[in-house]
Order: structure tokens, then sequence, then C-alpha cells
């Protein structure tokens, strides 16, 4: 991207940012799924343009939206894991929204070090960051990976009736619609709204309305629960061993409770949409809706993030607003890299081509022109339960998944969108696999970004008392929101 896509300028828009966590798409309605009841998010994909090739740039909450906030890639700003979150530099779209005079606002989680650092943001309202400004020490331990939990958060804080979590999303929900009914959006320039829930991430314990959606649904087990695991993805579920406490009961009541939360967050997507419809100024408001990763959900008898197959890596992402095609299915593959120039372009900056990282476009040009089947998706892993980094290229049809110090994994998703049938090792495909790792090997050198990833780790390590003291800490249990206490298992 040149410092402007010549011929293809915008006419200057607000832009809501409407953001969830761990949502996969493969319980969003209209991205197919026939039983999760998401019509309001449904309906924004009819007002709008659904990226049907959606990936995160890291399968975890903190290095996805360090992304998501700069325009550059995980290696690029060292942003590696759940405990090396973004600081204010390199500057996000949000500085450059607020050095050209247009306000950038947050309500809700942003996942940063902490409040204090200038990120960029006009205003943080109430806004949710890494525990302590350090978070989840003992995730870095990765070489050796420590063993599997001793007890399953997951499991034993499942069932509805709400959290701190779904209280504070039901507060964020409610702020941003002041905000977008008050005085603070009648400004000469632009503004930018960016409102983040943490539904549908665990604790998975939706409210009692929404758990009843579904309490009585026979959904479908997981795929894949006792095939062979790649030996990487062995050592990634030993880790993340929440599946060794789980029976076939536990594991359905465990998606009828995601379902829940998934339509609890899209209730407040309905309330936030309904609120921007009241303030007069939906004519004149681009919106984004996406989330920073997936969730396994039991296939493979994965829980939780952190690989890059489809249900953890891939994310919806629906834009709507003026000029953007209506009820259009975009197949050209994207990214989360692309969200900083999107913000930055729907307001109407000159965005300089030394902002973000010269792979991001405009989501809004994007859906406005043909498909590109070719365009390269990139995205990379370097945290918890990982033995070595992993890489993934997605260009066309194609997919591979790159592990440092493993055999790779190759995925046709047109013929095998489910995959089940890993071609990385089969002769008559090596010419695809080497094609795609010489694309990976032009963004970064994936040995060195896993050594420097995991030299950084040794040093955040050492600053804890070393491997020794880091072993004893318990498991974070997700970030707490705030005025909510750490909550560290064994």
């Amino acid at each position: 991207m040149g410092a402007q896509e010549e011929g293809t300028e915008l006419n200057p828009t607000n832009v809501l940012v409407l953001c969830v966590d761990q949502m996969t798409t493969k319980h969003v309605g209209c991205y197919g799924d026939p039983i999760v009841k998401t019509p309001n998010i449904d309906r924004l994909a009819a007002e709008g343009t659904l990226f049907e090739n959606c990936y995160t740039s890291s399968p975890i909450c903190v290095p996805a939206r360090a992304v998501m906030a700069t325009g550059h890639h995980v290696h690029d700003i060292g942003a590696w894991d759940n405990c090396h979150p973004y600081l204010g530099e390199p500057k996000s779209w949000a500085h450059r929204l607020r050095e050209a005079g247009n306000a950038a606002v947050s309500i809700g989680k942003l996942h940063y070090r902490n409040d204090q650092d200038d990120t960029g943001f006009s205003e943080q309202v109430v806004p949710m960051h890494v525990t302590k400004g350090g978070g989840d020490i003992k995730s870095l331990l990765r070489d050796p990976l420590p063993g599997g939990k001793e007890r399953s958060k997951l499991v034993e804080q499942m069932g509805p009736g709400g959290s701190p979590k779904t209280d504070y999303d039901t507060k964020v929900t409610r702020l941003a619609c002041e905000w977008l009914n008050g005085p603070g959006i009648r400004q000469e320039k632009p503004w930018t709204l960016f409102v983040s829930q943490v539904s549908p991430h665990p604790p998975l314990s939706p409210p009692q309305e929404f758990y009843d959606l579904y309490g009585a649904a026979k959904l479908p087990l997981p795929k894949l629960a006792d095939g062979p695991l790649h030996p990487w993805i062995q050592q990634f579920r030993n880790t993340r061993n929440d599946a060794d406490f789980m029976d076939e009961q536990l594991v359905r009541e465990a998606l009828v409770n995601y379902l829940g939360l998934c339509s609890f967050a899209d209730y407040n997507i309905g309330l936030l949409l309904s609120a921007l419809d009241a303030s007069g100024l939906r004519d004149n408001t681009r919106i984004i809706f996406t989330s920073d990763h997936g969730d396994n959900l039991g296939a493979r008898t994965l829980w939780s993030k952190c690989c890059m197959y489809e249900e953890a890596a891939k994310v919806p992402l629906i834009t709507a607003g003026p000029d953007v095609p209506a009820g259009r299915t975009c197949r050209t593959g994207v990214s989360l890299i692309d969200l900083a120039p999107s913000i930055a372009d729907g307001v109407g900056l000159e965005i300089d081509a030394s902002w973000f990282d010269p792979s991001g476009r405009s989501l809004w040009k994007l859906a406005a022109e043909p498909d590109d089947p070719n365009r390269t998706v990139f995205a990379e892993y370097h945290a918890a339960a990982s033995p070595s980094g992993a890489f993934m290229i997605r260009r066309g049809r194609w997919k591979l998944i790159y592990y440092v110090g493993y055999a790779p994994e190759l995925f046709d998703l047109e013929a095998d969108p489910e995959e089940l049938n890993d071609l990385g090792t089969d002769p008559d495909h090596r010419s695809v696999v080497g094609e795609l790792e010489d694309i990976l090997r032009a963004v970064c050198d994936p040995e060195e970004q896993d050594r420097r990833a995991k030299e950084k780790q040794r040093q955040t390590i050492d600053a804890h008392g070393g491997i020794a003291e880091v072993e004893k800490m318990g498991w974070l249990q997700g970030t707490p929101v705030p005025g909510e206490e750490a909550d560290h298992w064994r």
C-alpha cells in the first residue's frame, strides 16, 4: 500500500469498530451455522460486505490486538505473547487520528499494558488491560513446556448465570450507547469509536436467557475426537489439557454455553447499532465488526485458540456503511493487519507509506474490488503451550502451517475445508509446500523469529526469578476485568 491508493479516494466518515473476543466463524449465522442465533451480525452482513477469508494475525489476544492497533506484524513489534503487550510504539492508528485532529475513543477491552501508556486514544473508557502490566508469566515456559493443568477452570466455571465478564460487557455496551448519543459525536472531523466486548471468551457462563436459547439443542460433537495429532499440536494439547476433564456430556454443555455467549454478544451489537441509528449518524458512519481470534471448541480435542487451524485462526469480519457494497461476500484473503489502514482511510487521512506494514490494505477498497484469490495472508504464533513458532500462509485454495523444527501441514481448503487431510509431507504436493514456504520466508525468517521470541521470553522469566520460580506459579485463568482479582490455578 502506498501513501494513498490512487483513484479510490473515499468520502471521509466516522468509523465504528465492534470487536468481540474468541468468536470463530464456525458459529456465526451469516457464515453458515444453522443453529446459532446471531440476527444482528447477520443483518449487518446483509447490509454490507462479509469477508469470507479473514484471519487473525496471531491466535491469542495480546499479539492480535497489538497488530490491530499498529498495522505491523507481531515479529516486527515484539508483541510475542500475552506478557509482551502494546506499549505505544510504534504509533497506532489512534495516534495518527489524534495527530490529525480526529477523536479516537475506546470503550472496553484493549489488552495493552495499562491505561498510562500513550497508545493514541484521546479517551479510554473502562479499559481492560493485561494483569498488573505483565500478563500470564507461566505461559512463557516453552522449552520445555510445563505439564498440563491439575484442574480445568473451563469446566468448573461452566454454566449459565453470567459472570463478571458478561457484567462488564453489559457495562461496556451501555457506556458505548451513551457515547453514541452524547455530545462527543458532534465533531468537526470524523471520529472513530472502538467498542470491545469480552464475550464469547470464557468463562462459558452466559446470562440465563441466552443459555436457554440452546439448552435443549442436540449439538453435534466436535470433529476428530480420536484422530492422530501433529507432534506440535500434540504438545500443545498436552499443555492446554482441558479435554482431559471432559466427557461427551460436558463437551455438549460447553458448546451450548459458548453459543449462548455468541448470542449475548450479538444482542449487545444490536443495542450498539440501534444507538448509532438513534444518533442520526448511521449514514455517515462506516462499521467494522470482527474478533481478535477464534476458538477450537473441542475440534481435535483442542480448546481455546493458540493454533492455525480454521476454528482458531479464522475470524469473522464484516464492513458496512456508506459506499460499502451491500449483501456482498468478498473472498479476497484479509487479516487483522488490514484494520489500522482501514480506520485511517475511513476517516479520510492521507496515509503515509511508513505508517503501516506495506502488506496492509484498506478493507473499504478491497470490498469494492473484484475478488483476488491470490492475495496472501500471513499469521504467526509464539505464545502459550507452543514448543516452537508456528506460521501460516494462506494463498488461494492452499494453506501452509509451518512449524519450526517440525514437519509442515498443508491443506487444500477448496477440497478439504475441514482440514481433515494433511498434505504437508505428500510427495505430490512438495512443490506447493516449497512455493508457500518461499512466500513465508519473503515475510520473515521463521527460525530467526522463533529464536528472538524465545530469547525475549527467557529474559522475562529471569526477571521473575527464573524457571524454577515461574514453574511454581499457577496458570492465569484469563485476564480479569476492571475490579476483578486475577485468578491463578494449578
